[in-house]
């Protein structure tokens, strides 16, 4: 089913190429930054009594005719009392003219 499950979601969008090669098993290209109450899954884990975290395509977000795979999701704070979602995201292959 391709059908979104939302859209239009309020986000901010950060390129972060070189932080997500440098973190070592797990690879990003970008950051994505929601609210705490956002609905976005990641594909990683670690199994129950395992040490070791699997890594696999979470949610697919589209950002105008950009597609990216979640990777990993964390909960964050900001500078006062107002919790947010950080989504690190993988870019999927571009077509050109990306606009």
């Amino acid at each position: 089913d391709t059908t979104p499950t939302e859209t239009d979601v309020p986000c901010r969008l950060n390129p972060d190429f070189a932080g997500g090669q440098q973190a070592g098993a797990i690879a990003w290209t970008h950051t994505l930054d929601l609210a705490a109450d956002a609905d976005v899954r990641e594909g990683g884990g670690r199994g129950e009594g395992g040490a070791t975290i699997s890594y696999a395509d979470g949610d697919e977000i589209r950002i105008g005719t950009t597609r990216y795979v979640v990777v990993w999701v964390e909960p964050h704070v900001r500078d006062g009392p107002t919790p947010f979602r950080r989504a690190y995201l993988l870019r999927h292959e571009v077509t050109w003219p990306n606009l």
